[in-house]
């Protein structure tokens, strides 16, 4: 019981995160295919945009709290915790947040943000002339799809749910429990969710740019992989919650301040 009610608390975030989601994604469609391109996919659609965003929402909904309650059952055996919204949720007690958490989370974020944009100006664009095309989502949506999908979404499914479960198949496999899983066994799961979580997001490169070039593929897993590694060492060493704030913390920063600065001095 005690998991199901973080798994639905869990589930009504990622209904929330649907709703916005999918406006996010068509206006990221509608900046990178030509009017006619995009006019088209618009019209295939067979049921109204607002029907479409509520299914959209419910089925994120039911998938974050069908994952997350799994994701939550297998913590029992690999150790890992959610320690500010078990004590919340479960014991009505003030959630005491970890300071030194808190600001690794904030920082690593706002830097990886930094490093994410950088590389891909630097080594990437020169050779993708459509990643410089287009005006861009509008910053608020932006925010909100990237804070609420990938801060909450994406760190239950890749990390409470995926990262967990290979962790607890290798402790399984060997017989280990909590305290007696080899580090080496948490770094096998940071690294297979953090290669998993860049394929992850293959599908959506090639909708947006209409192929899988060997240097998209390249782009996807360096600039993902390297964030999806950073999140994966926090939900280990410090709980899920500070996984997601330093996921969020990427889209604003990005979003809000570095994206604006190279705006203004290009």
């Amino acid at each position: 019981m005690k998991h199901l009610k973080i798994a639905l608390f869990l589930g009504l975030l990622g209904l929330l995160a649907g709703a916005f989601v999918v406006p996010y994604q068509l206006e990221s469609l509608k900046n990178t295919l030509t009017a006619a391109e995009y006019e088209k996919m618009i019209g295939a659609v067979p049921v109204p945009l607002s029907v479409m965003i509520s299914v959209a929402a419910l089925q994120i909904g039911l998938i974050i709290t069908v994952f997350s309650w799994i994701g939550l059952k297998l913590t029992e055996r690999t150790g890992f915790t959610l320690p500010l919204l078990l004590p919340w949720l479960l014991k009505k007690k003030k959630p005491v947040i970890d300071r030194a958490a808190l600001k690794l989370a904030l920082i690593g974020g706002a830097i990886g943000s930094i490093v994410m944009v950088l590389m891909d100006v630097l080594l990437f664009h020169p050779h993708i002339p459509k990643l410089g095309n287009g005006e861009g989502v509008v910053w608020w949506k932006a925010v909100l799809g990237g804070v609420l999908y990938g801060g909450i979404v994406e760190e239950v499914l890749m990390r409470l749910f995926l990262m967990t479960l290979i962790i607890w198949l290798l402790a399984f496999i060997f017989k280990k429990y909590r305290n007696s899983i080899p580090s080496s066994f948490y770094w096998i799961g940071i690294i297979l969710a953090a290669f998993i979580f860049s394929a992850g997001h293959l599908p959506a490169t090639e909708a947006l740019y209409g192929e899988l070039s060997s240097i998209l593929i390249v782009r996807s897993f360096l600039l993902n992989g390297i964030l999806a590694i950073f999140f994966g060492y926090l939900f280990w060493k410090k709980g899920l919650e500070y996984a997601m704030i330093a996921h969020m913390m990427v889209h604003v920063v990005t979003q809000l301040i570095v994206l604006p600065l190279l705006k203004l001095v290009s």
